[in-house]
């Protein structure tokens, strides 16, 4: 509350659009906008879309781990893993972290049918770890606050590696509620995956080019507002308030001999402006890493080599977002089997026979893959081709297909 979640309250509201854009006083009577350019959405639904637009898949070539893959697969459907996966991945953009919650519903009916996958809002949750130098988490921990009886309260909910305890606070004192109960997860059922290695939003690193952009374009709409309220000037005469309502209501100024009339605007560079703008703008794409969508290099007749160059930081974040994610993938699936009650020898045995995969959310180009059928068909197996094809979506009911 004092430390962690102020932070990733200001994240969440760039991501709005509600933080606050600071300007100097104006002048009463004058244009003062504030117009905030969200460009923290674009850079991450941008990036979001890139590494989770499309599912993850999950593959496998041992046959003793079909079975356990079917299951999951079904466990996976009920579950709408898709969007549950998408949030994460937004969650990690935005705040830097996302946390998901692995839990059982009910005791009737089979175990696939009642494991649930809950997203949970990362300004409610937070894992503690310990102190030694592999960071054991010691528990997750999810709270909401309400009001009864016209009392604020917070409940809060602690899974360590065996139990849930659910507490209750009250004016800053903490009482447990009801009973410490087994969970049965075999491990904390609160995962938290990180964006990176520091836990930073996708924007950490440029909020000051963000706030900067906003207040340019914000300048830019004052200056303009003010030519359009330009103030008309009269020398060499005076004119009364009625005179003043008739020029406003013919258009034409009857003025005294040697009178001049001129409009008395603020002087404006639009190119200083301009170049201002666009300069804030590439350091956003360059630091963030996002590439400019509109930028000529992503027409349709660009190369494919030009197409990757522009994409090559887009594809850093790439690795860094599906490594992290993947990990968060493994302990996911680790509570799974164990619910499931598949158990595996180790980890990476678990890996060794379950394949992850991650696919770019890029678009298609159904010649080239073509073109790669033909050209690698006596090269590689048929599964191989097929898993590289984007219209096949059941790559094993594909194989068993005779054509």
């Amino acid at each position: 509350r004092n430390n962690i979640l102020p932070e990733r309250v200001k994240y969440g509201e760039y991501y709005d659009g509600k933080n606050k854009i600071e300007k100097q006083g104006a002048v009463t009577g004058r244009p003062n906008y504030s117009i905030n350019v969200n460009m923290a959405k674009y850079i991450i639904d941008v990036a979001t879309g890139y590494a989770f637009g499309n599912p993850i898949k999950y593959s496998t070539v041992a046959e003793n781990a079909q079975t356990i893959l079917d299951k999951l697969q079904y466990v996976h459907k009920n579950c709408n893993i898709a969007e549950l996966d998408f949030q994460q991945g937004g969650d990690m953009a935005t705040f830097g972290v996302s946390y998901q919650l692995v839990m059982v519903l009910g005791t009737e009916g089979s175990i696939e049918d009642r494991i649930v996958l809950k997203h949970l809002d990362p300004l409610q949750t937070f894992v503690v770890t310990d102190n030694t130098i592999l960071e054991n988490p010691i528990c997750g921990v999810y709270f909401y606050s309400y009001k009864e009886n016209n009392v604020d309260k917070t409940k809060i909910y602690v899974y360590d590696n065996e139990n849930l305890t659910i507490f209750v606070e009250r004016g800053g004192v903490l009482n447990i509620e009801g009973e410490i109960e087994p969970h049965n997860m075999g491990a904390i059922p609160i995962i938290q995956c990180l964006n990176n290695d520091d836990a930073f939003s996708d924007i950490q690193g440029i909020t000051d080019l963000l706030d900067s952009l906003s207040l340019a374009i914000s300048n830019t709409t004052d200056n303009l507002q003010s030519i359009a309220n330009a103030i008309l000037a009269i020398s060499g005469g005076t004119l009364n308030e009625e005179q003043i309502k008739e020029i406003n209501e013919y258009k034409v100024a009857n003025l005294p001999v040697g009178a001049i009339m001129q409009w008395v605007v603020k002087n404006v560079d639009p190119t200083a402006e301009q170049q201002q703008v666009d300069n804030l703008l590439n350091f956003i794409f360059q630091i963030s890493q996002v590439p400019d969508l509109t930028d000529d290099a992503f027409g349709g007749n660009q190369s494919g080599v030009a197409m990757q160059y522009k994409l090559w930081g887009l594809d850093q974040l790439w690795v860094t977002k599906t490594t992290k994610y993947k990990k968060a993938i493994v302990q996911r699936l680790k509570i799974l089997f164990h619910l499931l009650q598949y158990q595996f020898a180790s980890t990476v045995q678990m890996l060794d026979e379950i394949n992850i995969t991650f696919d770019k959310n890029l678009p298609r180009d159904n010649s080239a893959e073509y073109t790669m059928v033909k050209t690698l068909k006596d090269v590689v197996s048929k599964k191989t081709l097929l898993e590289n094809i984007s219209i096949v979506d059941d790559v094993d009911a594909e194989v068993e297909v005779d054509i």
